[in-house]
């Protein structure tokens, strides 16, 4: 990105060494089913993070994001974690995890600039990771293969920022292809590409604009109640090695609040759809690929619960305009965390804006300002 480089030239008076683009994304289906060993479906989106790194003669880190008009400082003794820095420890967590699978690793300067639409739940945290990666591989390990690069990142999650990973976060940007899916076999660590007949459609991103504070505490609360749920069942005779794999029957023979058996039946139903709705969008079955987004969405209000009555509001005015017994990809789902956040909507492209009119509905309803945004499924992250 062009305008980028004029910016990182005028703060540190050195042209990078490397300028990278890594775009958003968004899940499909799946994307709570990492701590189980599930797939995922996921688009990368044709909005980008931009990163521009140069070396320094010393040990020192530099960061400037344009987007927030922030600048951070540190060395490279003090790229530990701290609250304050805020975004850069997702770079510094980066830088550490290179450090830590003995990659030397000196001072550099970065530049950042993201049309990712902010605390949407699109992935502006992972890009940021995934473009430090491939900036540092560019400049320090060139021969580090994707993978290997998708671990270190995983790894910079887990040890230096104390998060859960979520594998399919990182392939659905570093292998995506323009036009298709990308489908995350965690348990094999393999990203396939899945077509997904857009033409006629397009895709509509809406940010509730609800605010999230409970989101991340929530969630991760689910995760530990179905963890300790698979713990009793892993200890039944016949009980399959992944939690992705168990049945409901499983379910029957274990003493667990009925809340978090809910929970888990969401998680075994919902791997189970992963490969169907694969299948359904091989063999052109848009109406069988439609219902399970729908059920799933259902399944994330009911079952898992989080989503809110303003995300099902939207999930229902954008269904309105699916047409019954025809094979249509007309579809909506909350993604990502819930509670709040984003839906998207597949709709036929001439029906658009008349779905976005109804935003007047949602405002005058719920009193929140949602932000919609038309997105392409986008290209893998790339050096420019």
């Amino acid at each position: 990105m062009k305008k980028i480089i004029p910016y990182h030239i005028d703060e540190y008076g050195d042209e990078p060494e490397v300028t990278v683009a890594v775009p958003g994304r968004f899940h499909l289906l799946g994307e709570h089913l990492w701590f189980a060993h599930g797939d995922t479906l996921s688009l990368a989106i044709d909005k980008s993070l931009y990163i521009c790194v140069s070396k320094r003669s010393d040990n020192n880190f530099r960061f400037l994001s344009l987007s927030l008009e922030e600048r951070k400082r540190v060395t490279l003794a003090g790229l530990r974690y701290r609250k304050e820095d805020r975004w850069a420890n997702s770079i510094k967590a980066v830088i550490l995890a290179f450090i830590d699978h003995g990659i030397h690793i000196s001072g550099l300067n970065f530049t950042i600039l993201s049309e990712i639409p902010a605390d949407a739940g699109l992935g502006t945290p992972n890009a940021l990771k995934v473009a430090t990666g491939l900036a540092l591989r560019k400049i320090f390990a060139p021969n580090l293969s994707k993978h290997d690069l998708a671990d270190i990142i995983e790894y910079a999650n887990i040890q230096h920022l104390n998060t859960y990973a979520h594998r399919a976060d990182i392939y659905s940007v570093l292998f995506a292809k323009a036009g298709k899916c990308v489908h995350t076999r965690h348990t094999k660590k393999i990203a396939d590409i899945c077509d997904i007949p857009l033409d006629g459609y397009s895709i509509v991103l809406t940010d509730s604009r609800i605010p999230r504070s409970i989101a991340r505490e929530e969630l991760n609360a689910r995760v530990d109640e179905c963890i300790e749920a698979y713990q009793l069942v892993k200890d039944l005779p016949d009980a399959p090695k992944q939690m992705s794999d168990i049945t409901e029957t499983f379910l029957d023979e274990i003493d667990i609040p009925e809340a978090v058996r809910r929970r888990v039946a969401y998680i075994i139903r919902e791997s189970a759809s992963i490969n169907t709705a694969v299948n359904a969008l091989q063999r052109n079955e848009l109406q069988m690929f439609t219902r399970l987004i729908h059920r799933s969405h259902e399944g994330l209000r009911d079952r898992f619960e989080i989503s809110s009555p303003e995300l099902d509001w939207l999930v229902k005015r954008a269904c309105e305009f699916n047409e019954p017994d025809t094979n249509s990809l007309v579809c909506s789902r909350l993604t990502g965390k819930g509670f709040g956040g984003c839906t998207y909507a597949i709709l036929k492209t001439e029906t658009v804006e008349e779905y976005q009119n109804k935003m007047i509905d949602y405002e005058r309803i719920f009193g929140f300002t949602p932000i919609q945004h038309k997105v392409k499924p986008a290209g893998a992250a790339r050096i420019l």
